[in-house]
């Protein structure tokens, strides 16, 4: 392969996660074991050091009708709000300034922009059932992919006042047309709000389980830099947050243009990316196989000892910890949801079963596959946790809770 960003050769491989099925795959009882499974493999390129997914699965696959809304947590939707407020006032956004936001999901995002008085809004989102959910949430949306195809058909040249990309700009497979066609359609004054998982973060807290075939892409300050300049975008501001276990908010203009002043922050971060070296990803390479045989020996020694396990929430990440640590329903019994799409299916490669919550049916412990919301989901728990029940914290430590 090349590098997805520099089409350089000069790829190492990171952390061989073996062959997965795709994580967003939750299975009927007709489907158990008939899942496709495909190569899920970490690789860094030397030349331009973007950590990329080896293996492409196809976004027809991915994408054309997965069950994930992020209008479901609170976290998320009281995040959106801020940054949104945020956005609407250093930018002064005005009601009627085009806001697009590419893989808007549920139009969650939109919808906090809409608090903020912004009427002209768009969500570009290629899942067909999410697309209708956001329809219903009053945010006019699009069902297609993102590239500049769409753009020139749908958005038009120098249109648009503030794109979005929250949680979506490491999923794209076309993402030399994604840049093209922002770049394109971007007004002079216009501003592109990108965030995304951090690399470093990723590291630092050992959060593999955020690799999985939807997440092409895992960013640093530098290498996204490194990607946007070849359009002629360049990043003039960038903070971190602790949104999904730590990630980067990047602001980005034309370059040159008149919102290219650098931030001090930004610069600190552009320092801080240089200790993300190759050895430090092989480094955490080797923390993530120690993390496997500590935590899958911590299960099985519960259930010798006659414990039940629930697994808390089927987020996809929590895919790629299951099927790579080898924990299946021998060892977690069930997992508990609350979104509606999911439950009554099964986990794809572990095959657990997903059930809805239910405050009557509780086991000794939950592991905690949403470990990246675990302030909320702890403080919503607080009475079943007083009650006994003990919930398995996976990263950055294992901890238990209760």
């Amino acid at each position: 392969m090349i590098c997805r960003s520099c089409s350089s050769t000069n790829l190492s491989s990171i952390l061989d996660l073996g062959t997965q099925p795709w994580c967003n795959d939750f299975l009927s009882e007709d489907d158990v074991g008939k899942e496709n499974t495909y190569p899920l493999n970490l690789v860094h390129c030397g030349d331009c050091g973007l950590l990329q997914l080896s293996h492409t699965v196809a976004k027809e696959t991915m994408f054309g009708d997965h069950a994930y809304l992020s209008g479901m947590t609170k976290t998320l939707i009281n995040h959106f709000y801020e940054v949104a407020s945020e956005n609407v006032e250093q930018f002064d956004i005005k009601s009627g300034d085009l806001v697009v936001d590419i893989g808007g999901n549920d139009g969650s995002q939109l919808q906090q922009y809409k608090r903020a008085g912004i009427d002209n809004l768009l969500n570009v989102e290629c899942a067909k059932r999410v697309s209708e959910v956001s329809r219903n949430n009053g945010i006019k949306t699009i069902t297609e992919y993102f590239n500049k195809e769409c753009v020139k058909k749908h958005i038009g040249e120098k249109s648009v006042r503030l794109y979005n990309a929250s949680g979506v700009f490491f999923h794209l497979e076309e993402i030399h047309s994604v840049i093209d066609g922002i770049q394109f359609s971007l007004r002079d004054d216009g501003v592109l709000i990108v965030q995304f998982m951090y690399a470093g973060t990723m590291i630092e807290k050992l959060n593999f389980d955020t690799i999985y075939h939807e997440h092409l892409l895992y960013y640093t300050v530098s290498s996204l830099e490194n990607l946007l300049s070849r359009y002629d975008l360049t990043i003039f501001d960038a903070y971190y947050s602790e949104i999904h276990s730590g990630s980067i908010i990047a602001k980005i203009t034309h370059t040159g243009g008149e919102l290219d002043n650098k931030t001090e922050r930004f610069l600190e971060l552009w320092e801080k990316d240089k200790k993300y070296t190759v050895e430090a990803f092989r480094t955490f390479s080797q923390k993530i196989e120690q993390r496997r045989d500590d935590l899958r020996n911590f299960l099985v020694n519960l259930k010798q000892d006659g414990k039940t396990i629930y697994a808390y929430g089927a987020p996809a990440k929590g895919n790629t910890l299951l099927n790579y640590f080898n924990i299946d329903c021998s060892l977690i019994d069930k997992a508990v949801e609350i979104n509606e799409m999911k439950i009554g299916n099964y986990l794809p490669g572990s095959h657990i079963p997903i059930t809805k919550e239910d405050e009557n049916d509780l086991p000794d412990y939950y592991l905690l596959l949403s470990h990246n919301f675990e302030e909320e989901i702890i403080k919503r728990n607080k009475n079943i946790i007083a009650s006994g029940v003990k919930f398995i914290v996976p990263f950055p430590n294992i901890k238990v809770v209760g």
